[in-house]
Order: structure tokens, then C-alpha cells, then sequence
């Protein structure tokens, strides 16, 4: 019975000390695991390829400190990025966390009450919760060439970013040469799993030592800038305490002054408008003419003028919604077209893109047609109001001069604002690549630096898409372009109307053609890998988007031969409304099932952007001859005013905005309904306030100018013949 019982007590005991010994092996870390799962920990295993040897020794400490799990070290492993879901829908980024790395190196904690500190220390030692030497963040940057993840070829789309919190002493190079061995030697284990293959591309630490601001660009471009900002500064101070104050006292001096009421609206009348001013005594004249530009770049004025509301209806108010929620429309496609390159799920917001609601987004280039017609409709309203103005032929002297001053002032009204946002997309660009974990797939700081001429003479549109300077503005030009192409055949009309018609009519069929022979050629099909890989060819040519701009002069043409006035049956009204509404829904919807016939494939191609065109134009004459009904109540809206005078701005600088704020993310972006409902919100407001400031700062400043000097040599000629 003793032996029954003493072998009981042999076998428990054994029993007890095998259960001990496979939790403590359970404990300990499997250091061929640890570098197969996690970079960090396969990098410290290169040790012995550094020179240095401060990091060498941290190195090894930090590796250390890992396998018997001491707190500091675990800390600093877990701020290091790691391979995450998602890699075959496009999941490029093993980020880590930067900020958690920066604060742990600092010893930051959260200062907590002393039973919870206590009960923590239960738990945990606290002595080795700090590290006993520096950390910093670093960011490698790889390209794998994985057959497992879908690609639709856009460019970076094979860029893996990954974030290491190494020891602070060692250097870029210590921790490249670390990381390349990794690659090369294909530790990881996604790397076998997925057949990823990486090649290291670049390793930046993430600190701003400003050396870069030392550069003779950077120089010229923060100078130009303070220029500029330092004119509207000082302008704005001599408007509030100075010029204004002057007004005010001579305007109370005038009331006190007159006895005649009718005499006194009289001379305010005068002095509100600028071209029937008297000049100037000649003592004070030159003073007075630098006053007048210094004023043209107050903030204050300026920032007024856009706020300023229209008095009276005109055939244009339509267009002051329309320009608005056509930018708005585009602000929304930019918000996710620029997300790729920091989105998570790339592939399933892909998949998404082919339902049926998601093509408003998809199709939002369509939007920039509506501003293609609505800039070939205001250049032939301007130009037919002018004409309004002589009697008969002007001579052919006279006919060049005012072609050729048009596209001046054209090129001077847009200039301007265009060039300050390409000096500070350089700017902020440049130090994004040497700040941000996630590099936008904008690269302005090396493209607009190579080819920002291109871009100021509006012939950026016939280089490559991968090679334009912010490639948003791919308008601007095509819009100049058209310009002068458009004022070409309005001066041409003055004499040969039928041959200006007949030009614009082959014009019209030839870009049709155009299309239907290069999307032959080309095999295209309305896929969105292969919407992509046309853009060069066929997105941002001026000769496959011309069209639209046509279609908006012929419309104010028609309009004003019929002098704004048709009146059309109940009936004739809900069959063009029906019409244009079916065009258009088609045109946007129609490709929700993009798996059709290359016939169709062409047919949508050559056609689509023009028939697009045809319906704004019926919403424009409907509305322009009171046959809009609530639609032209809605669009001539007194709020659409001013945003419509900002519309310029926040073309240019809402992917500014867009990258800004994705690329100073510390996370990928998981994108659906809710987080593209917020960015889309955040992104509509900045860009329309920031448009304020370029608007009140450049644009509108320039816009003054050239009126000023427009309108003097004018008022001394009427003052030459009244004499």
C-alpha cells in the first residue's frame, strides 16, 4: 500500500516537473521564428555586417533584450512595422507606429493615479520600461514583382514601405546594409509565401535637417513667395490705415461741403467708377498711379471682391452653380483617385468601382467636360457682347491687335496663380519626401522641377502622363489651347462666318475620328487598367477633347441669334428635359458593366464626351431662356456666387490639399463609405478656403492690374479728344 502510494507521488512529481519544462520552453523565443515574421528582429541578426561600433553594440543590446523579453526592447519591436493583412488586394504598407517610437524614445508615458501604477508593476518591472539609449524611426522603401497581387499597372503600386525603430547611432547606411541582406537572402517569411522578391530602394531616417531649404531652387522659390506675400502684407496695411482713413476724411469733408444732394451723388458716383475718374493733379500723379497697383494686391479689397454679391439677373447666373458643383464633383473623383498610394484595399475599392452608384465617382472625368463647354460658351458670350459695340467691319489691323491681346490677358489672368501653386507643390513636396512615411504618387518636387517650363507655355499637354508636372493641370493647357483656337475662328467669323462655321465643324468630326482611330489602333477597351494606360494617348490630347468646347460656343451663337428667347409647349419641354436627362444618365452609367464588345467600346469613346456636352448644353438653354424651371432657380442661387469665383483656385489646389493630408498620415487609409464621406467633406472645405487665400492673393491682385493698365491708356485717350 506505502509502495502504491510512494510510486503515486513519483509519477505526479514527474509529471509536475515535464508540465514545468514545456511552459518555460513555451516562454522562450524561437529566434528562427522571430526573423522569418518579424523585419525588425531579422535585421538585428545583421549586426555583424556593421562597422560601426556604437550601433553594433546597441544593436546587439536591442537583440538581447528581445530574447529575454525585457520591456524596453519589447516596446521598441512593437513600434516596428510588420507584414499585414491584406497584401494580395494591395496592401503595400508595414508601417509601424512613428509616433510611438518617438515617444518611447523620449520616456513619454501617461502619468496615471498610484493604485493603477501599482497594479501595473504587479505585472511588469518598471525599471525596464525605458530604453537605456536613444531610438529613431526609420522608413525603407522596397519593390517586390509578386504575381500574386493584382496590379492594374499604376504607377508605385509595387512599392512596399516599411517602418523600423532602430537604435538612434546608427546611420541610414548601417540600417540599409542590414535590411538588404534580409531581402537578398529572403528571410521573411511572406516574402516565400507570396514570391515577393524585394529589392530595397531607399532608407530615410525622416529627419528634417532643413539642408535641402539650402539649395539654389529652394532659394529662389521661397523668395519669390516672400515677394509676393510681403507686397500683399504691406498693400493691406496701406489700404486699412491709410488709404481708407483718407476716403473717409475726404467724404465727410465733401458732405460738410455740399449743399446740393443731387451734386453729392453725383460725385460719388463719379469716384466709384474707376474709368471716368479725372486725372490726377500732375503734382501728385505719379504717387497716386503707385498707389493705384500697390492697392490692387490688398487682401482686404480683394477678399471683399469675391465676396460681393450680383445685383440683377443675367444670362450667366446658371453658371454659377453649375461651375460650383461641377468643381465640387471633381474634388470628390480627386478624393479618391490620389488615396491609392496610402489605401489598404485598393483592390476591393476596385471591385466596388464597377457598381452601378460608385460610377458617379468613376466618371467624374466627365466634369471636366462641363467646364471645357463652358469656357468655349463664355469666350464666344464675351466676345459677341464686344462685337455689340461696333458698327460694321472693324479693319483687319484692328481685328489681329484684339486677338493677340486677348490671349495676353488670358495668359496673364491665369498665370500667375498657376505658377505660385507649381513654386509651392515644389516646396511642400520636397519636404514631404523627406518627412512622410507615405510618399504621394504625385513626385512634383522632381517633375515640375524638369518640366515646370512646359507648364507656364501650355504645352505640357503633349508630353507623357508620367512625365507632366502636377498632373492635374493637364486642363490648363488644352483650355488655352482652345482659347486661342476658339478667338481664331470668332475674328474669322467677322468677315467669313460660313468658312469659321465650316472649320469648326471639321474640326468637331475630325476629333470624333480621331478618337475612333486611336482607340482602333490601340485596342481599347473601357476597362480601368485601361483607362489608365491611355491617358497619354487619348485623355489629355487636345484633338480628342476639343468637342465640348465647340459645342459651348455654337450653343451661345444659337442663344444669342434667338436673343435668349424660346418659348417652348409643356410638352416640348418634358421631351428635351427626357432627352438630355437619358443622354447623360447613359453616358454615366452606362459603362457599370464595362465587359461589352469593342465596337461598343469605340462607339462610347468617340462619342460619349460630345453627346455629354450636347445635354449641358440643353440645360444651359433651357435655363438661360426661363425654361428651367426649378433647375435654373437651384443653379442661380446667390450662394453659388462667390464659390463660383473660386472655382480657379480649387482646381489647382485641391489635389494639393488631397496628398497633403493623406501623406501626413501616421496610417494607412481603409477607404469606404464613411472615411470617403469625411475626407470628402474636410477636402471641399479646404480647397475652397485655401482658393480664398490664392484667390485674394495672386489671382485676383494680377486680374486688377491688367485691368488698371488696360483702362488708363483708355481714359487718356478720352480725355485727349475731349481737349
Amino acid at each position: 500500500m506505502q509502495y502504491g502510494k510512494l510510486s503515486s507521488w513519483i509519477w505526479l512529481s514527474l509529471l509536475s516537473l515535464t508540465s514545468f519544462h514545456v511552459s518555460m520552453q513555451a516562454t522562450e523565443l524561437d529566434p528562427m521564428i522571430s526573423r522569418k515574421i518579424l523585419p525588425v528582429y531579422a535585421v538585428l541578426e545583421n549586426a555583424d555586417l556593421l562597422n560601426s561600433s556604437r550601433c553594433r553594440t546597441e544593436i546587439d543590446e536591442f537583440r538581447n533584450a528581445v530574447d529575454n523579453q525585457i520591456l524596453w526592447a519589447l516596446r521598441a519591436l512593437d513600434t516596428s512595422g510588420v507584414p499585414s493583412g491584406g497584401f494580395v488586394v494591395g496592401n503595400n504598407h508595414w508601417l509601424g507606429d512613428q509616433g510611438g517610437c518617438k515617444f518611447f524614445s523620449e520616456n513619454r508615458t501617461v502619468f496615471l493615479s498610484e493604485k493603477v501604477r501599482k497594479n501595473n508593476s504587479i505585472y511588469r518591472n518598471p525599471n525596464e520600461e525605458y530604453s537605456p539609449f536613444e531610438f529613431r524611426f526609420f522608413i525603407a522603401r522596397a519593390r517586390h514583382n509578386s504575381t500574386v497581387q493584382y496590379h492594374i499597372e499604376v504607377e508605385d503600386e509595387d512599392l512596399i514601405t516599411l517602418g523600423l525603430c532602430l537604435p538612434a547611432s546608427c546611420s541610414i547606411g548601417d540600417v540599409a546594409t542590414m535590411l538588404d541582406k534580409v531581402f537578398r537572402n529572403e528571410t521573411l517569411f511572406i516574402g516565400k509565401l507570396f514570391n515577393i522578391h524585394l529589392k530595397l530602394i531607399e532608407v530615410s531616417d525622416l529627419v528634417d535637417d532643413g539642408q535641402w531649404l539650402l539649395s539654389a531652387e529652394m532659394i529662389c522659390i521661397i523668395g519669390v513667395l516672400l515677394s509676393l506675400y510681403a507686397t500683399v502684407i504691406a498693400a493691406t496695411i496701406y489700404d486699412v490705415f491709410l488709404h481708407r482713413k483718407r476716403l473717409i476724411k475726404k467724404r465727410g469733408k465733401l458732405t460738410f461741403e455740399s449743399t446740393n444732394g443731387i451734386e453729392l451723388e453725383n460725385i460719388k458716383k463719379e469716384k466709384r467708377e474707376t474709368d471716368n475718374e479725372e486725372p490726377a493733379p500732375r503734382e501728385s500723379e505719379q504717387l497716386n498711379r503707385i498707389s493705384k497697383h500697390l492697392l490692387c494686391f490688398s487682401f482686404l479689397t480683394n477678399v471683399k471682391e469675391i465676396f460681393k454679391p450680383e445685383k440683377g439677373g443675367n444670362n450667366l447666373r446658371v453658371f454659377y452653380g453649375l461651375k460650383t458643383l461641377t468643381m465640387v464633383w471633381i474634388i470628390l473623383g480627386h478624393v479618391v483617385f490620389y488615396a491609392f498610394h496610402v489605401a489598404s484595399n485598393n483592390w476591393l475599392v476596385f471591385i466596388q468601382a464597377e457598381s452601378l452608384h460608385f460610377q458617379i465617382i468613376r466618371n467624374f472625368t466627365l466634369s471636366v467636360d462641363a467646364f471645357f463647354f463652358m469656357s468655349g460658351y463664355l469666350l464666344s458670350y464675351s466676345f459677341l457682347k464686344e462685337r455689340r459695340k461696333y458698327q460694321g467691319i472693324p479693319p483687319i489691323a484692328k481685328r489681329m491687335n484684339e486677338f493677340f491681346q486677348k490671349i495676353v490677358k488670358r495668359y496673364i489672368r491665369l498665370t500667375p496663380a498657376y505658377f505660385v501653386v507649381i513654386l509651392i507643390a515644389i516646396l511642400n513636396f520636397t519636404w514631404h519626401h523627406h518627412v512622410s512615411e507615405l510618399l504621394p504618387v504625385e513626385h512634383p518636387n522632381d517633375k515640375c522641377s524638369k518640366y515646370w517650363w512646359t507648364n507656364i507655355l501650355y504645352i505640357n499637354n503633349f508630353y507623357r502622363w508620367d512625365e507632366l508636372c502636377l498632373t492635374w493641370s493637364w486642363y490648363l493647357p488644352n483650355d488655352m489651347q482652345f482659347f486661342v483656337f476658339g478667338s481664331f475662328l470668332l475674328t474669322l467669323s467677322i468677315t467669313h462666318y460660313n468658312i469659321a462655321v465650316g472649320i469648326g465643324i471639321f474640326t468637331l468630326l475630325s476629333s470624333i475620328g480621331s478618337l475612333v482611330y486611336t482607340g482602333y489602333t490601340i485596342n481599347y477597351q473601357p476597362t480601368l487598367d485601361g483607362q489608365y494606360r491611355t491617358m497619354s494617348e487619348i485623355y489629355i490630347r487636345p484633338w480628342c477633347r476639343i468637342p465640348p468646347y465647340l459645342i459651348g460656343m455654337a450653343t451661345c451663337h444659337l442663344l444669342t441669334k434667338w436673343n435668349y428667347k424660346l418659348h417652348f409647349s409643356k410638352k416640348s419641354l418634358i421631351v428635351g428635359w427626357s432627352l438630355a436627362i437619358l443622354c447623360n444618365c447613359s453616358i454615366l452609367f452606362g459603362l457599370a458593366n464595362r465587359n461589352i464588345s469593342f465596337g461598343l467600346s469605340i462607339l462610347y469613346l468617340a462619342l460619349s464626351r460630345t453627346c455629354w456636352a450636347l445635354g449641358i448644353a440643353w440645360l444651359v438653354v433651357a435655363c438661360t431662356t426661363n425654361n428651367g424651371g426649378i433647375v435654373n432657380k437651384i443653379l442661380s442661387l446667390d450662394i453659388f456666387v462667390p464659390f463660383s469665383k473660386l472655382t480657379y483656385g480649387a482646381y489647382l489646389l485641391n489635389p494639393v490639399t488631397i496628398l497633403l493630408a493623406y501623406s501626413l498620415n501616421f496610417y494607412v487609409l481603409y477607404i469606404n463609405i464613411v472615411t470617403f464621406g469625411i475626407y470628402s467633406i474636410t477636402m471641399i472645405t479646404c480647397s475652397f478656403s485655401a482658393s480664398i487665400l490664392l484667390s485674394a492673393t495672386t489671382e485676383m491682385p494680377f486680374i486688377s492690374l491688367l485691368r488698371l493698365n488696360i483702362s488708363a491708356p483708355r481714359r487718356t485717350n478720352e480725355v485727349g479728344s475731349k481737349n
